[in-house]
């Protein structure tokens, strides 16, 4: 038998110790790796989140409820209604988040789908990027582009300099044009596609639709307006010129080759994203239903029941006072006034199937928009027949949209978490609704445009952004440039023709915000956010002057 003496069991020991160490350091790396918390995924799941992230905030989050969906005059603030008012905040975490969020991994996408070698889910990463990105400047006007994320690039930047809206809006067409020509065939490129599921015809559709979109918003307004002020007093405003030379032109070109350039052709071409339930529950939803912080605005009411509009009935409730005592009748509130809140019981909140049901889709693009871009670009070249068309098109894609097919009875809802079928219902007939005389086919060609304008803002209710958008560059809906709202925070300016800067790039990008003040004319007073002359600072498309009313229209 053999014996080892104390030195021998020592380093015996020392080398079990040093072995057992180097197996479990061979393999240190992969058995610390938390599967959960993967620091490479593939692109397609980054686009999924990217979807998400896109949509809900500009679709769900708070620049749309508190802000803008008011300022277009679509919702109201019934309570802390300071940001109805036009109060300004810090919007730093607004003007960032979509840079370091989905555009950040949106830019990943493209970037590893080109390294995968899968062009179709790098071409819709480019038509959604594109999306956000005309979302972004439509706000603010110049922001940074060019040198924008690539903070992660060896040679980039983190104080990117601000590009013009002009060459902005240039290569958003030039993306699109490239997503356009790779999205052909039909395979798809992956179910994590939570808006089309991968379908590449789809996306192509998009891709030329939102074209359609940037054109028609550099293409102009062609004819001038007369306002009825309140207090008395009527103001004409002039036309607005193209602020894309041969805009129209490109829209006839995509419009005369359906083959090369398909466009949404109906409601099941629709860009949206559903929501399946807890946890993941549509953001109105997530953010009303335990408030009672926005309502339908009194100009989106008046304008519906002046039409005798069976989307009253989706877009708003009853209000809480007429559901306990009969007849139903929907109020809304006047955005802006001075008090703290509405009488809540006596005004109509938003409607159950807008902001009260979490499963609810969010339409990030429809074919009623497409039509009433269409129904304005023929008005425009004067082919009034076709025009025609395209808007009593648009009216009816609009209904069927929101649940009022032709023939059918809509019925008024309400209740916060489920929806309850009322007593009374309207018939939908669209044929009576379009011979009534503020809906019918007639007038001037400045009539005819407004009735394009103001079905579509009325058609795109709850897309607060892009209504807030086209409500400055057309100057409809009438009813907001013809009063002051009682309770603005700047009196006698009208309605905002932007929204400031963060005030986080004055801190950390100073040189570049300062300078794209400087050459858009920002004034330094009022935040930045009007323009005392009218036009000086507005953004690039914005062409056309809107009226300021100095009396208020408070009933």
């Amino acid at each position: 038998m053999k014996y080892f003496n104390k030195t021998q069991l020592i380093f015996a020991g020392l080398f079990l110790i040093v072995s057992l160490l180097s197996s479990c350091t061979k393999d240190f790396e992969e058995l610390n790796k938390n599967p959960n918390s993967p620091v490479d995924v593939p692109a397609i799941n980054v686009f999924t989140n990217a979807q998400v992230s896109a949509v809900g905030r500009q679709l769900g989050g708070w620049m749309q409820h508190t802000y803008l969906g008011p300022w277009s005059q679509q919702w109201c603030k019934v309570q802390y209604i300071d940001e109805d008012r036009y109060m300004p905040r810090d919007m730093s975490g607004e003007f960032q988040a979509p840079f370091t969020s989905e555009l950040k991994n949106l830019t990943i996408v493209i970037t590893k789908g080109t390294e995968e070698e899968n062009d179709k889910l790098v071409a819709a990463a480019k038509v959604l990027k594109a999306w956000v990105f005309l979302y972004v400047t439509d706000v603010w006007g110049d922001i940074p582009y060019s040198e924008a994320l690539k903070g992660f690039e060896k040679d980039g930047t983190l104080k990117p300099k601000y590009d013009k809206q002009a060459t902005i809006y240039a290569d958003l067409l030039v993306q699109l044009e490239e997503a356009n020509a790779a999205l052909t065939g039909t395979v798809s490129f992956g179910s994590g596609d939570l808006i089309y599921g991968g379908d590449p015809t789809l996306w192509r559709k998009f891709a030329n639709s939102l074209k359609l979109r940037i054109l028609n918003r550099a293409a102009g307004t062609p004819w001038s307006h007369t306002y009825n002020m309140a207090g008395g007093g009527t103001v004409t405003t002039t036309a607005g010129a193209a602020a894309l030379s041969g805009a129209d032109a490109q829209i006839a070109a995509i419009l005369g080759n359906p083959s090369a350039y398909p466009v949404f052709t109906s409601n099941d071409d629709n860009a949206t994203l559903y929501y399946p339930g807890l946890p993941y529950r549509n953001p109105i939803f997530n953010a009303l239903y335990t408030r009672t912080d926005q309502g339908i605005s009194e100009t989106m009411v008046e304008w519906l029941l002046a039409r005798n509009d069976p989307r009253i009935h989706i877009y708003g409730q009853p209000t809480p006072n007429s559901q306990a005592t009969p007849p139903l009748k929907y109020v809304g509130w006047q955005n802006g006034r001075e008090i703290t809140s509405a009488p809540f019981p006596s005004v109509s909140l938003l409607g159950t199937a807008v902001a009260y049901d979490e499963n609810a889709l969010l339409y990030v693009m429809t074919y009623d928009e497409v039509m009433f871009l269409k129904a304005e670009h023929y008005k425009r070249v004067g082919n009034d027949a076709a025009a025609r068309a395209a808007y009593e098109s648009g009216i009816a894609a609009s209904m069927e949209r929101w649940g009022c097919d032709d023939g059918s009875t809509v019925y008024p809802t309400w209740g916060k978490t489920s929806i309850t079928t009322g007593s009374t219902g309207q018939d939908v007939d669209y044929a009576a609704y379009l011979v009534q005389p503020n809906v019918a086919w007639s007038g001037t060609d400045a009539q005819k445009f407004q009735l394009i304008c103001e079905q579509k803002w009325a058609a795109i209710f709850g897309q607060g952004i892009e209504a807030y958008t086209e409500v400055r560059r057309t100057g409809f809906p009438a009813r907001i440039f013809e009063y002051e709202l009682a309770g603005a925070y700047y009196p006698n300016l009208g309605l905002p023709i932007r929204v400031q800067y963060a005030l986080s790039e004055d801190t950390y990008n100073t040189d570049n915000v300062e300078a794209a003040r400087v050459d858009q004319k920002i004034e330094r007073i009022n935040e930045g956010m009007f323009s005392t002359s009218g036009t000086a600072s507005q953004v690039w498309w914005h062409t056309r002057k809107n009226p300021i009313p100095t009396s208020t229209d408070v009933k």
